[in-house]
């Protein structure tokens, strides 16, 4: 069991665009129940089981997501959901979660995950997470981002430069030299071939109070909101005050604002399988089954080569040509290839419908 001041913060607030029509508005990615009738918020809280208690997993995610996030996770502590009244991307709601958690400990440890990610086995990720815990005791001024083995040219994750040995006995424990952020193909493939870098897995561990300090120091208009959400959090305004102060926090994910300016970036790798849901293709390799040269997720018939096809209906699904995307759901049919820009079009198709 890890650390009494160790809290695991769930990030869970995404819309999950990348994978309509399966994922919506009302009904998010991880929230899906598609692994033998679990969705992956599930699955996540699941392999921290015997390592850190209920009462210290946090969730952070949307309040249009409230009642649904805590029918499924009814069994932690309704005080560790932490509901965004809006969406300001990962920047400002990590800064949100460790205003609060400063409140419960002022040492406060955050190991901070990913709701839409499959990481197995979990000993071996949640040993990752425990000697993370350790190196911060000794290091707490240092951020943890965890990698994962690069084993191609991936234009949709972040990618780390590996630099000098950390003194730290448990494990490996490198500097971020430089930390990309979804580069292109170019520069992506360039790493590749220099080697000596590893994808950054989504996944970071640091103190409470050395992320707001980090935050403070690069995105400086945010840090009087935090103080004061902080201060509101255990009072009777907190709602009032949640609902004033965040929608004025800035836009920005934490890789972009703070993890490729700080220079206190550290990485330790994740000796894990690591699949990324965050596409079509990716979801129905890992719940699909082989047809021919396809890969098929429900009933559908499928022809030609390269197709991943995904049926959530009980209509007839027939495919014949080469390397699309297909997925039929919530009473919509796409049909694209694995190259389609799927958030740009799902943000087109919503402003196309009307508001429920």
């Amino acid at each position: 069991m890890l650390d009494e001041c160790c809290y695991a913060v769930v990030m869970a607030g995404g819309a999950g665009t990348r994978l309509w029509p399966l994922s919506t508005r009302e009904c998010p990615k991880h929230l899906l129940k598609l692994f033998d009738g679990k969705c992956l918020i599930e699955l996540t809280v699941e392999k921290l089981k015997g390592h850190i208690p209920d009462e210290r997993i946090v969730i952070l995610t949307s309040v249009h997501y409230r009642e649904l996030t805590q029918q499924i996770l009814s069994h932690l502590p309704p005080e560790n959901f932490i509901y965004e009244p809006c969406v300001r991307d990962t920047a400002s709601a990590i800064g949100l979660a460790a205003a609060v958690l400063k409140q419960r400990c002022a040492s406060a440890t955050m190991i901070m995950l990913t709701a839409d990610q499959i990481i197995e086995p979990a000993d071996r990720f949640n040993a990752a997470m425990a000697h993370a815990a350790r190196f911060l005791e000794s290091h707490p001024e240092k951020l943890i981002a965890f990698g994962v083995e690069a084993i191609s040219a991936n234009t949709q994750v972040g990618w780390q430069k590996l630099g000098k040995n950390e003194d730290f006995q448990d494990c490996e424990v490198r500097t971020i030299d430089a930390f990309t952020e979804k580069p292109a193909l170019a520069l992506a493939q360039r790493y590749v071939d220099e080697g000596g870098y590893c994808w950054n897995s989504g996944q970071f561990a640091w103190k409470a109070e050395t992320i707001l300090k980090e935050i403070g120091a690069c995105l400086p208009q945010a840090m009087p909101l935090l103080e004061e959400l902080g201060a509101a959090w255990h009072t009777a305004s907190r709602e009032k005050v949640l609902s004033r102060l965040f929608p004025q926090m800035p836009r920005g994910s934490i890789d972009y604002e703070v993890m490729q300016k700080t220079d206190r970036a550290c990485s330790i790798m994740l000796p894990c399988s690591w699949e990324d849901m965050g596409t079509h293709a990716a979801l129905i390799e890992r719940t699909g089954t082989k047809q021919g040269a396809n890969i098929v997720s429900g009933e559908a018939l499928a022809k030609g080569t390269g197709n991943r096809i995904l049926n959530q209906t009980d209509q007839s699904v027939v495919v014949a040509c080469d390397n699309a995307v297909v997925v039929v759901a919530n009473n919509t049919v796409f049909v694209g290839t694995p190259d389609t820009d799927m958030k740009a079009l799902a943000e087109s198709v919503a402003r196309q419908e009307p508001e429920n």
